[in-house]
This record gives C-alpha cells, sequence and structure tokens, in this order.
C-alpha cells in the first residue's frame, strides 16, 4: 500500500552501539485498600495474592488529625519500609503519608501491612497498598516525587522529571468529601472509597505529571520508580530508518548475537506514551554472529511521531530498545480540508480528485470513495464504522480523525 505521506525528517539514527542490557517494563500485580472510620491508632490490609519476593510495595496512609503522625509501618515478612518525602497536612484536617518497600521478602503466606499513628484519630484512617515487578533491587529504585493540594476539580499532582528509561509512575489522589476521577491516558488500580490510585509503566525519561478531577479539599502525589536492568537475549549493533522512492520507511536493524529470540515489534506512537504495533519480524532465535532485520512502515505518523524496537523471547518477556523521533511536514501536502472533526455520520473531504480512503491505525482499509469528474467536495458516510481514530486518505493528502 502506498504510503501518502511527505517524510521531512528522518528518525534519529542509532547505529554502532552494542546493548547488553536494558531496564524492564515495570508491571503492576495488586493493589488492596482499608478504610476504618473510628476513633484508631492503627490500621492494616492484607493483598489479595500471594506476593513475589524482590518486588515494590508502595503504601500510602490518609488519616483525619492533623497534629498524629506515624508511628510504625510494619508488614507481615519484615520488609523495611522508606518514607517518600514527608508526612503533608491538607484540607484544613488530614494529613496524609508515602512509603514504599523494595527487594521485599515474600512466601506463599499473603502479606499484611499495618501502620500504626502515635494517637488516635477522630473519625478517618484509609491505607493503600500496591506491588510492582521488574522494578530495581539492587540499589533504592527512588527517582522523583511530588505533592501537591488545593482545592477545585482540577487535581494535579506537580510535574517530575524521571531520569531512567521504563520507569514506573505511580500517583494517587485522596479527596475530602466527593468522588475523584482518574486522569486520561494512565492505569486505574483502585477507586475505592472514591479516591483513585493510578499508574503508568515503562515511562520513558522526561517530565512527568498526573492528573485527576475531583471538587473541594484533595492532596495529589506522584513517585517514580527506576526499572530493573537485566541482561538482554539480544545484543542490538543498530536501529536505523531511511525513505524509500515510494515515501515509505524503511527500519533497519542489526544484532550481534541471540538467544532464545522468537520475534521483533516494532511500534509507532504519537505522544511517547501510548503504542501501537506497526508490524513484526520473526527472529532467528539463536545466534553468534551480525544479523540485519528490515521492515517498511507505510502509514507513519504526521507531524512528530515516536518509534521504538521491541524484542520477544519464546517464553514471551519482552525487552524495550531505545525511542526514536520522525516528523512529517503536513505543510508541503497538497491542500484538502476534512471536517467535521471529531465525526460523527459523516465526513466532508474538499480538494480530494479521484478517491477517498479510510482506514484504520493499523494500516486496514475500511471505506473508499469514489469523487466523480469535477467534483471537488465528497461526503463518505461513517456509520458503519465503530468509535475510534481513523486516517482519512485523498491523493497526497493523509490525515487523522476521530469517529464518534
Amino acid at each position: 500500500m502506498k504510503n501518502l505521506y511527505f517524510l521531512i525528517a528522518l528518525f534519529l539514527t542509532v547505529t554502532g552501539l552494542s546493548f547488553s542490557a536494558a531496564a524492564q517494563t515495570p508491571v503492576h500485580k495488586q493493589t488492596k485498600s482499608n478504610i476504618i472510620l473510628s476513633n484508631v491508632d492503627a490500621i492494616g490490609v492484607t493483598f489479595t495474592n500471594t506476593s513475589t519476593a524482590g518486588d515494590l510495595i508502595i503504601v500510602q496512609i490518609t488519616w483525619d488529625k492533623q497534629n498524629r503522625t506515624v508511628q510504625s509501618l510494619t508488614d507481615s515478612k519484615g520488609n523495611l519500609y522508606h518514607q517518600i518525602g514527608t508526612e503533608t497536612s491538607w484540607g484544613g484536617s488530614y494529613r496524609s503519608a508515602l512509603y514504599y518497600a523494595y527487594n521485599i521478602s515474600a512466601d506463599a503466606s499473603k502479606i499484611t501491612v499495618t501502620a500504626n499513628l502515635d494517637h488516635k484519630t477522630q473519625n478517618l484512617l484509609e491505607i493503600y497498598v500496591s506491588e510492582y515487578s521488574n522494578i530495581l533491587s539492587t540499589s533504592d529504585p527512588l527517582d522523583q516525587v511530588k505533592t501537591t493540594f488545593g482545592s477545585g476539580t482540577a487535581i494535579n499532582t506537580g510535574n517530575v522529571t524521571t531520569t531512567s528509561p521504563n520507569e514506573l509512575l505511580y500517583s494517587i489522589a485522596i479527596g475530602e468529601s466527593v468522588h475523584i476521577t482518574a486522569g486520561a491516558g494512565f492505569n486505574v488500580r483502585s477507586t475505592d472509597q472514591d479516591n483513585v490510585v493510578e499508574d503508568l509503566t515503562g515511562v520513558a525519561a522526561g517530565l512527568r505529571s498526573a492528573s485527576f478531577t475531583g471538587g473541594g479539599n484533595w492532596i495529589a502525589q506522584v513517585a517514580s520508580f527506576k526499572a530493573v536492568v537485566t541482561t538482554l537475549p539480544v545484543s542490538l549493533l543498530s536501529f536505523d530508518a531511511r525513505t524509500l522512492s515510494n515515501k515509505t520507511v524503511e527500519l533497519d536493524w542489526a544484532t550481534a548475537t541471540e538467544a532464545n529470540s522468537d520475534h521483533f515489534e516494532v511500534e509507532r506512537s504519537q505522544n511517547g506514551l501510548d503504542w501501537t504495533t506497526a508490524g513484526r519480524v520473526d527472529a532467528a532465535g539463536n545466534s553468534n554472529t551480525t544479523l540485519n532485520y528490515s521492515f517498511v512502515d507505510e502509514n507513519p505518523y504526521t507531524g512528530l511521531g515516536y518509534y521504538r524496537l521491541k524484542q520477544v523471547d519464546r517464553d514471551g518477556k519482552a525487552t524495550i530498545f531505545k525511542t526514536v523521533t520522525v516528523h512529517i511536514d503536513e505543510a508541503s501536502i497538497a491542500t484538502v480540508k476534512v471536517y467535521p472533526n471529531p465525526a460523527t455520520s459523516y465526513l466532508v473531504v474538499e480538494g480530494a480528485t479521484q478517491a477517498v480512503s479510510i482506514y484504520s491505525t493499523t494500516g486496514q482499509r475500511m471505506l473508499v470513495r469514489i469523487v466523480p469528474d469535477g467534483e471537488m467536495k465528497t461526503t463518505v458516510d461513517l456509520t458503519s464504522l465503530p468509535h475510534g481514530a481513523y486516517f482519512v486518505k485523498a491523493g497526497e493528502h493523509s490525515s487523522l480523525f476521530y469517529k464518534q
């Protein structure tokens, strides 16, 4: 299928690099919460499932008397908990604290986490515990942390700048008396007690924040943790790209060694967070010599786009290599107007002279409308399409639209 984009800039090229190790993608295992609405000085919560040795546990505690403080935080396996930042008073009468334990001990029994205050609360003590795997365990994995509090419907943790690849971005928002909803693009792990625990896993280094929607008084906290680094089953020598004469993009990479390698996936993204698979190439499996691979992407995104290479073992484990960027200049493409966007039951295309095609984001052609001679504006019926994102292609023009 012919690519209808005009590519202005090539990928940033990665050449001459041998990757012997890489950060794995963190995995959420479980989240559990408990709340006691009476005057108590201790609260415990037991995970639903057994835990895995070496994992990370994150704990958030909130209570309703600002002159109370956490005296101890322990669990049934004797793991050591570290406080993240300091206890924070907010909303006039509430106080919160965030803790974590890394490289935990675990066995066949379920872990119970218990928090003790120095004095009893009045009528609120709640706790949230979450477990994650693939977190750095040979040293302290905590990277960045930020806590904000305020009042109103727009809730944001504030910015942190992560420093390592494939980090875990954990965030929680606690409200005084209203229902809180999660921010767009995050994985929701708990909505217990009308509060939200959410995360992003495999986050690239850079500026990050977490958002929610609520009302009244609130506190929002975010913490990032470094991923475990393991020896890779594949040693990557190079990864680059070039445009072909038909304006498609060829991705090329080479490996020095491979062990138990099943296949490669080329992934693309428009924001560096949400990824889709552009294509797959089978791997050699086992090799001690240089092997070369190639894949042609026929449907790159317009504007700024991101690409990365994912290698998958025969046992299903995956390794993600360096992300590179590309920019496709829409201004150089012939003028075609597309509206409305978002669309509902129809799409109007002005400036098309031959045919108008609708493609899914994975490259599958969904609809085609032949433009009659002399007609410069055509309407495409979208009623048969499910809700979602699509490409409309007309001549040398291609753009993204959304079907509501």
